[in-house]
């Protein structure tokens, strides 16, 4: 089992679930189930997004891309959140024009959204086994994204129920939670893919430097950065060592550096720039 596999069998089902929510919502005019399957559909766009960017994320580098394709899974996460907060206000303007409109019984249809909603946590549990199995960062998002579809199901049976029984307002209101809960989802999806994105620094520079200067041949620590690809942690790091060591003896300090920086921060991908102190160098030379 791969990733791309079980997106296209989770967007299947998505497309299934999707189809039976909308077809009640509409049946019996309840604006909180119809937010309901708007908000899997969004489930099944991000299948598509999601497929597309793993296809892409697993091409290796090339010309135009050296530093390979990693970044599109978080691009597709970031579109995953801007659809979400497009859906979200558009549940909420749908919700308020149909403030105080009947709602209808439907006991076909509350059979039907609990067996989805029974769908949507074996998907849930499903997904999340193969994401800690995988390590997949996008999985992993999308199974959070269904568990906060079981939730939002939840609330929207409930609500149904009670304005069926009369109480019309509470549907519009119960469509506002779903609304909520969706801007959650998205504020949280941006927060995951954004720095990524933007090459925000993944540890303060401080502790690399910190770090880096346990090693004893180092003598200086000049510019340090790092950043999340999204697939793992990667650094580049500036040092200066006596300019008296071979070419040999420098490689072993780079070497150093970079298990030193794998051990306590786990960044994989290393790039040690290894300088010779020229201020040594002179003061032997007038000596």
């Amino acid at each position: 089992m791969h990733v791309r596999k079980i997106l296209l069998i989770e967007g299947g089902l998505n497309a299934i679930i999707t189809l039976c929510k909308m077809t009640v919502g509409l049946m019996t005019g309840s604006a909180a189930v119809v937010a309901d399957a708007v908000h899997s559909l969004t489930d099944l766009v991000n299948n598509l997004f999601a497929w597309l960017a793993i296809k892409i994320a697993e091409s290796p580098a090339d010309g135009s891309h050296p530093y390979g394709h990693q970044k599109f899974e978080q691009l597709a996460v970031f579109a995953l959140a801007s659809v979400l907060t497009i859906v979200a206000f558009e549940v909420i303007v749908s919700a308020v024009e149909r403030f105080g409109e009947p709602v209808e019984q439907s006991i076909l249809g509350l059979a039907i959204l609990i067996i989805s909603l029974l769908f949507n946590i074996g998907l849930a549990l499903w997904e999340g086994y193969w994401a800690k199995r995988l390590d997949s960062e996008i999985l992993n998002a999308d199974a959070t994204h269904t568990i906060s579809d079981v939730l939002t199901s939840v609330v929207v049976i409930i609500g149904w129920q009670l304005a069926a029984r009369g109480y019309y307002w509470i549907d519009t209101i119960f469509a506002l939670v779903v609304s909520s809960i969706i801007f959650y989802l998205a504020f949280k999806l941006f927060q995951r893919a954004v720095p990524v994105l933007v090459d925000q620094s993944r540890y303060p520079p401080e502790q690399l430097k910190e770090a880096v200067n346990s090693i004893p041949a180092v003598i200086t620590v000049g510019n340090v950065r790092s950043r999340d690809t999204g697939k793992g942690q990667v650094a580049d790091v500036t040092v200066t060592v006596s300019a008296n060591l071979s070419t040999v003896e420098s490689h072993h300090i780079a070497d150093q550096i970079e298990g030193v920086l794998a051990d306590k921060f786990d960044i994989q991908d290393v790039v040690v720039h290894v300088e010779p102190d020229v201020d040594q160098k002179l003061s032997a030379a007038d000596s």
